[in-house]
């Protein structure tokens, strides 16, 4: 909680990411409140008040993906509009402001944005309940890069070895991503 609202004012990136570790953390603890108050509220090295605080703040979030039915996969509403909001902003940038910085570090990315929205579509085939194979193409350049950033951060959590070529594509994402982070802000802060 404490982390996401501060990040949720100075990196909307990172709070999505966070978020999206925190999902996948209720869904680790089965949405047990009890399990997630024993392993990571009881453990987190804040006041008695503040593990209340943030025991009401996993019920609320528990609360909110069961209602949305995100037992297995699948985003907060909440996040799904800051992912949104970015999104419209890339295209405004690129489209309608034309800002050259952005387009530049877009162009830098766009090979390794393909790439990385084809693996998603291979990924998300899904066998319908009638046999037939179905995909779902990821289509948004911003979605597709916070898919990326977020595999990239397992694989360095779960210490399994990323490759050079991995590392430098990811590198070019990441600049675009920091450089439309801090045009949010600023869109935001009303500059």
């Amino acid at each position: 909680m404490f982390v996401a609202e501060e990040k949720i004012k100075s990196n909307i990136a990172e709070y999505i990411l966070y978020m999206w570790h925190i999902e996948e953390v209720i869904r680790a603890y089965q949405f047990e409140i009890a399990a997630i108050e024993k392993n990571i509220i009881q453990n987190s090295g804040v006041s008695m008040v503040q593990q209340i605080q943030l025991k009401n703040w996993y019920m609320d979030l528990i609360d909110k993906m069961r209602k949305a039915r995100l037992e297995k996969k699948g985003h907060l509403e909440e996040v799904n509009e800051k992912i949104a909001e970015l999104t419209l902003l890339h295209s405004t940038l690129l489209q309608a402001i034309k800002d050259k910085e952005y387009i530049a570090l877009y162009d830098n990315a766009k090979g390794e944005i393909e790439e990385l929205k084809k693996r998603s579509e291979i990924k998300s085939m899904e066998e319908t309940p009638d046999g037939e194979k179905k995909s779902t193409v990821v289509k948004n350049d911003v979605l597709a890069c916070f898919n990326g950033l977020y595999g990239l951060w397992l694989l360095r959590l779960q210490k399994k070895k990323v490759s050079k070529e991995t590392t430098e594509a990811m590198k070019k994402i990441s600049a675009m991503m920091a450089n439309l982070t801090v045009k949010y802000h600023s869109m935001m802060s009303g500059n």
